[in-house]
């Protein structure tokens, strides 16, 4: 019975939001979710680009053997280059301090190079011998031409191409005056690695994880003073966060998604089970048992959920296939292949959902009364669905924690869910209320049309409640999509520095105070960098686990420790206070995850090193860094008295033109020992990461947007059949089509307006936490968001009502009363 009941449900259309919402969600989670899996892994790849591999060890003194060795042993791909500064010039032009990359015959790992020749732009390997590369920004620097003779190191060399690529560029490979590549082997004959050169010898490799885990593992037990090692981790702060705020955005998308089909889902089943009490107290006046009619509907309920729910996951499975290869052309990069986890996750997903929304309105049928086949007014009893409703809240609450990352704010985003809900509920009995007295005093349709407000109060209000909660959830991916995420590509589209200059010596301040002038350059301020080496307690000392991976290579290196008399911009203060700089005595202020990082807390006492000076303090502050922003930001700071007489040079950031070398130049002239090194690199591959991105942003965000239609038809649908009733009652009295319109209108509209509204308000309180606390960027909500979300809450509502009564609106009394029976 339960199987022929489905399969009428199913060609009548019974089920239609229902279905239509669970296989949504499911599609969401599974396909949309299976292609965001498979982009961002494809984005962290190529992220390893500016490691070299998977993971790379470099040493200064040329120690790469046992490396080599290891790295064959485990049978990982593996390929040396050397890193090192030498005098790069035109023949018979000023030689300029630049650095040199050197590639031995295995490079390289990660793909050819694309470099711009005689010949056009090619895909390379390595430069030939009696050849050199040189970057973009290099060649202009040197005023170099193809074809030209550079020599290195007093050697000369062809300019055989330009590098448009670099896929193996490591993480300290900014550009310390023109970047060349060379062939390791013209470097060697030239001498330029004679005892004493300042060079660093590099191996990156590549291979299955437990492989690289074990190489890692390997060097980082072996390691000495000079020598480092790299992985996916110690990728830049701004790359870093890039890619965790990317991928954290369109986690919790598909998670807005999932939840906003499974109102859809839980109005629908509402919907259904309405319309089916007559069907059920005539069941019950035959004999049937409240088990009969529950096994009835919770198998057409199963039948009918898992026909959609395998029909998402065939459809899921193709759309990964398809968007793959359409984004694998955008990302110019093959994408991973793809995983069993978001198929399985979006079927459990629909399944729970299923459980918890769709199954208690369609239980609370087993207690219709017999006595509803002659009696429509009997109320049917509501299921004890407290258990279900604790299952659903604490499902959301999972979801929305792993998609954010922790509890916090997922209860932030659940939390915000339930309280618009709430405000929603009490302003919709609000608008009940006082429309109720303000119809009375009304006159004509419109008088009618609010009166109707309030003769189905508890229908209106969950109405609002719905079409508010789901507007609300859509002006937030919307806001954050457009105004939060643009904000923060603005940081390396506009006005973002793209030169940071170091070396600068306390007396030459004045000196490059004026060359900026001369220039018309702005800095960022000059900050003082002290080189320092941790000598403090360790954290097994203070009772904590020791730092492994990133905070162990982080704890072996030396420092950069700066000072400030106030918190610096782009800096919000997250646990304690900062220091007076008056009153400061032996205080320190600590990036917030690079506390977490190397297991410090507030209050831990900090010994360093600095020059032969000990200088120690305890941390009394923690703060967050936008170093998105590119301006000089620093791990640890120090309080002023602790500053006070360490050796110190400074560091700035400018923003110039692109290609633009007159810096350079002005600097070697008047500042010879400061450097200026190009960032544009780092600031691309951020650019090209968010423009990546954006790409899968818009798919999730139309899912959630389809998710937020589908709530509105429901909502809508609560109180169709009763509406067409009442159309054609009013039109058997005699009202015209436009009078019918317009109580349409006025009646959504009302409903609309107060949805709209709250929702508004609601997205922007929601999306401030949510940009701040998962985002880390700051909110930059504008007052017109407010008429924004109100002004598309009334036109969203008036746009569906009329649309699922325009036929009735213009239909004959007979056709509109037959239509109510059906």
């Amino acid at each position: 019975m339960a199987a022929r009941q489905a399969w009428s449900a199913w060609r009548n259309g019974d089920f239609g939001v229902l279905l239509a919402a669970l296989f949504m969600a499911v599609l969401a989670l599974a396909g949309v979710g299976s292609v965001v899996q498979r982009t961002t892994d494809a984005l962290t790849a190529q992220s390893r680009r500016l490691v070299g591999g998977d993971a790379a060890f470099s040493s200064d003194d040329g120690g790469v053997d046992a490396a080599l060795r290891d790295a064959r042993r485990l049978g990982l791909r593996s390929y040396r280059s050397v890193e090192l500064t030498s005098m790069v010039g035109m023949r018979g032009g000023v030689p300029q301090l630049g650095t040199l990359k050197a590639l031995a015959g295995d490079a390289p790992l990660l793909g050819p190079y694309r470099v711009r020749t005689a010949s056009g732009l090619q895909a390379l390997a390595r430069p030939a011998a009696g050849t050199l590369w040189l970057s973009a920004s290099g060649a202009k620097r040197l005023q170099a031409p193809l074809g030209a003779v550079i020599e290195v190191g007093g050697q000369p060399l062809r300019l055989a191409g330009i590098v448009v690529e670099e896929p193996d560029r490591p993480l300290g490979g900014v550009e310390l005056g023109p970047r060349a590549i060379v062939p390791l082997a013209d470097i060697e004959a030239g001498g330029l690695l004679a005892p004493g050169a300042r060079a660093s010898w590099r191996v990156a490799v590549a291979g299955p994880p437990a492989a690289i885990q074990a190489w890692v593992k390997a060097r980082e037990a072996s390691k000495r003073p000079g020598e480092r090692v790299e992985t996916g981790d110690d990728l830049s702060p701004q790359l870093r966060t890039a890619l965790d705020r990317a991928q954290r955005f369109l986690a919790v998308s598909l998670v807005l998604t999932a939840a906003l089909a499974a109102v859809a889902i839980g109005m629908a089943a509402r919907q259904h089970a309405e319309r089916h009490r007559a069907i059920a107290a005539t069941l019950r006046a035959l004999g049937a048992g409240q088990r009969t009619i529950v096994g009835l509907y919770i198998g057409q309920l199963a039948l009918l959920g898992s026909a959609a729910i395998a029909l998402a996951l065939l459809t899921a499975a193709l759309l990964q296939q398809l968007a793959g290869i359409w984004i694998a052309e955008k990302l110019g990069t093959a994408l991973p292949p793809a995983t069993a986890w978001p198929l399985l996750k979006g079927a459990l997903v629909g399944l729970w959902i299923l459980l918890t929304f769709a199954l208690p309105p369609l239980l609370a049928l087993r207690r219709v009364s017999a006595l509803a086949v002659l009696r429509s007014d009997l109320r049917t009893p509501s299921p004890p669905a407290l258990l279900l409703f604790g299952l659903a809240l604490t499902g959301l609450l999972a979801l929305f924690w792993q998609a954010a990352g922790n509890a916090t704010t997922g209860a932030i985003l659940l939390g915000g869910l339930l309280a618009t809900a709430t405000v929603l509920g009490v302003a919709g009995w609000a608008l009940t209320a006082l429309v109720a007295r303000a119809g009375r005093a009304g006159r004509g349709i419109v008088r009618y049309a609010l009166l109707n407000l309030s003769r189905r109060r508890r229908l209106t209000i969950a109405q609002i409640v719905a079409l508010g909660t789901s507007l609300m959830a859509l002006l937030l991916l919307l806001l954050v999509r457009t105004d939060v995420w643009e904000q923060w590509q603005a940081t390396v589209r506009g006005d973002a520095p793209n030169r940071f200059v170091i070396n600068v010596q306390p007396d030459q301040r004045p000196a490059f105070d004026a060359v900026l002038t001369r220039l018309g350059y702005t800095s960022a301020g000059l900050s003082p960098l002290i080189r320092a080496r941790y000598v403090g307690a360790s954290a097994q000392q203070r009772g904590r686990p020791a730092p492994q991976g990133r905070g162990e290579r982080l704890l072996d290196r030396e420092f950069n420790l700066s000072t400030a008399d106030t918190l610096p911009a782009g800096n919000t203060l997250r646990a304690g206070r900062f220091w007076n700089p008056a009153t400061a005595r032996g205080e320190f202020s600590v990036e917030t995850k690079f506390a977490e990082a190397l297991h410090w807390q507030l209050g831990d006492r900090l010994v360093f090193d600095v020059a032969g000076q000990r200088i120690e303090g305890r941390i009394t502050s923690l703060r967050d860094v936008r170093w998105e922003s590119f301006t000089p930001n620093f791990f640890v700071l120090a309080s002023p008295d602790l500053a006070r007489g360490l050796p110190a040079t400074y560091i700035t950031a400018v923003k110039v033109p692109v290609g633009d070398t007159r810096l350079a130049v002005a600097l070697s002239q008047t500042i010879p020992n400061a450097n200026v090194i190009d960032i544009d690199a780092i600031t691309g591959e951020i650019r090209r990461i968010g423009d990546q991105a954006a790409l899968v942003i818009q798919i999730v965000f139309w899912f959630a947007f389809l998710s937020g239609c589908l709530v509105f038809v429901a909502a809508v649908a609560a109180t169709r059949r009763e509406r067409i009733t009442e159309l054609g009652v009013l039109r058997t009295l005699g009202a015209s089509s436009a009078q019918l319109r317009t109580a349409q209108l006025v009646e959504f509209g009302a409903i609309g307006a107060i949805a709209g509204g709250i929702a508004a308000v609601a997205a922007a309180g929601i999306g401030t936490l949510f940009a701040q606390r998962v985002l880390d960027l700051p909110p930059t909500w504008s007052g017109s968001t407010l008429a924004i979300g109100a002004l598309g809450g009334m036109l969203a509502a008036m746009l569906a009502g009329w649309l699922s009564l325009r036929r009735q609106l213009h239909a004959s009394v007979r056709d509109t009363l037959g239509a109510a029976v059906n």
